[in-house]
């Protein structure tokens, strides 16, 4: 193992511990099981896709508030206590340091995000009564896989989330700051980006040839259109709205999550 990438699982060890001990974090992490399990009750008789489909809307809401919890004090902590100045001594880069601290703090993340999406399909399992032939074209093809691609993208959306928190968390200066450039930038990932299309869209400022590279920039968006084209439409039994193409959707999210670390990595040291 190289020094580097020791320097970085050493940083994301202290993340993940520092999470670990937090209460508030461990508090929104059971309030975000709770209602997941609530939202999952409420379709207990369906299958996985009404599941998936019932749960897409908490946790477009839901997954950027619990990374905000675990992702907003993590960098910013370090500067307000003066652990920063003391890394700055060691032979660590900034963007080891931002990369460790992400590691750690995206696995406690997907813990407290998926944990409950796994306990959410034993409900599909245990209770079920029928399948949702309504929804699906035919009723053999509403199979846990359905439900692993809800899975997956969650995680992804999830990771890009953090990325944008970590972000935010090395340009603040301040306890206010960080709070104050966290919730714009949560009220913009959860309203603001959608917002701006659908006004663009009203007022014939964006056409609709460009709207899956508009939507794309929403990482919100891009997520919600990832599950409508691959969990729901691939089964649907009539067109499903509000899907964009995978490929834009896929590229916003990743540009969202290394654009955000490597604005990171540059001010964090500043």
């Amino acid at each position: 193992m190289t020094d580097q990438r020791r320097r970085i699982l050493s940083v994301a060890q202290r993340a993940f511990e520092s999470v670990c001990r937090n209460r508030t974090v461990l508090a929104v992490a059971a309030g975000y099981a709770i209602a997941i399990l609530g939202f999952a009750w409420v379709s207990s008789g369906g299958g996985y896709l009404a599941l998936s489909l019932n749960l897409l809307t908490p946790l477009e809401v839901l997954v950027p508030l619990v990374a905000f919890a675990v992702g907003y004090h993590a960098i910013l902590g370090d500067r307000t206590r003066g652990e920063l100045a003391v890394l700055r001594t060691y032979p660590l880069s900034g963007r080891s340091y931002v990369l460790g601290v992400y590691l750690g703090r995206l696995a406690a993340l997907l813990v407290a995000v998926l944990v409950p999406l796994v306990l959410a399909s034993g409900i599909v399992v245990f209770f079920r009564e029928e399948s949702v032939s309504v929804i699906a074209a035919h009723d053999t093809v509403d199979t846990p896989i359905v439900y692993v691609r809800l899975f997956v993208l969650t995680a992804v959306f999830a990771s890009t989330a953090l990325a944008i928190t970590i972000g935010v968390s090395a340009l603040a200066g301040t306890r206010a700051s960080g709070i104050a450039l966290s919730i714009v930038s949560l009220l913009a990932i959860l309203i603001g980006l959608d917002l701006a299309i659908v006004a663009g869209l009203a007022t014939d400022l964006i056409g609709g040839g460009s709207l899956d590279a508009l939507l794309a920039v929403s990482p919100l968006s891009a997520f919600r259109g990832l599950v409508l084209e691959l969990v729901a439409a691939p089964i649907a039994a009539a067109p499903i709205a509000g899907g964009i193409h995978p490929g834009w959707a896929t590229l916003g999210l990743a540009l969202w999550t290394v654009s955000m670390l490597a604005i990171g990595s540059r001010f964090v040291f500043r």
